[in-house]
């Protein structure tokens, strides 16, 4: 199974009876989510990427939105990242990322909510090159409810001793802003002295064996260089 996008006039490739399968793209954070998820469990999977520019038709059968990630098994159709990220910690292996406490996950749900309208700003720099520092000093501004909640829970992860469901569906914003900081050096990215737990939490997450395995930041630039340039290249480093 190819790497590369599935474009419009490409076939979609025959599922394989009980086999699951992932509709991604590899530089989205929102993909990446789940494609995190699928590791930390270590739940056998295919991954399709899509070319999000010119999609193939049958992705809109799949999800009339247009948008990924999709997870299929069989006649099962999920999508959206979280909706898709939850199903998979409830439906694959017995140790959960999530909370067992109902209250508790409630509230994870809410920081991850508001962590992912943190986030947004700096995510419509790939789109708004002439507003990113506007844009990033609107980011930068919203940090502290990264710092602060991790100062409340007193502990290394905002899951916990460990990574679990809220580290994982809000850490690959930080690839992707560490990128925007590469890219334009006048941006300048979160330090231990501003925000000493969320740095201390980024180190960390870092050496998740989850994290290290998806390789997040593997021709990162490249593709968000080619994105702001006008020249978006889904297969970069293929």
């Amino acid at each position: 199974m190819t790497l590369k996008a599935y474009r419009a006039g490409m076939e979609c490739p025959p599922l394989v009876a009980g086999k699951l399968r992932i509709y991604s793209m590899r530089f989205c954070p929102f993909c990446h989510r789940s494609l995190l998820v699928l590791q930390a469990k270590n739940i056998p999977h295919e991954i399709i990427n899509l070319d999000l520019k010119n999609k193939p038709e049958w992705h809109f059968k799949l999800n009339p939105a247009g948008k990924v990630p999709i997870l299929q098994q069989d006649d099962k159709i999920l999508y959206e990242s979280l909706v898709v990220s939850e199903y998979l910690d409830e439906a694959y292996g017995k140790t959960r990322l999530m909370s067992t406490d109902p209250y508790i996950r409630a509230k994870d749900k809410l920081f991850v909510e508001a962590a992912t309208a943190a986030a947004m700003p700096m995510l419509k720099i790939h789109h708004n090159k002439d507003s990113k520092d506007e844009l990033w000093a609107e980011f930068r501004g919203k940090l502290n409810l990264f710092e602060d909640e991790l100062k409340e829970r007193k502990s290394p992860f905002f899951s916990g001793n460990q990574p679990g469901f809220v580290d994982y569906m809000i850490w690959p914003f930080f690839p992707k802003a560490s990128t925007f900081t590469i890219i334009f050096p006048e941006l300048k990215f979160p330090t231990c002295r501003e925000f000493p737990l969320l740095v201390q939490w980024m180190e960390a997450m870092k050496k998740d064996g989850a994290v290290t395995a998806l390789k997040l930041e593997d021709h990162l630039v490249d593709y968000t260089r080619g994105v702001l340039e006008g020249n978006t290249d889904y297969d970069v480093g293929l």
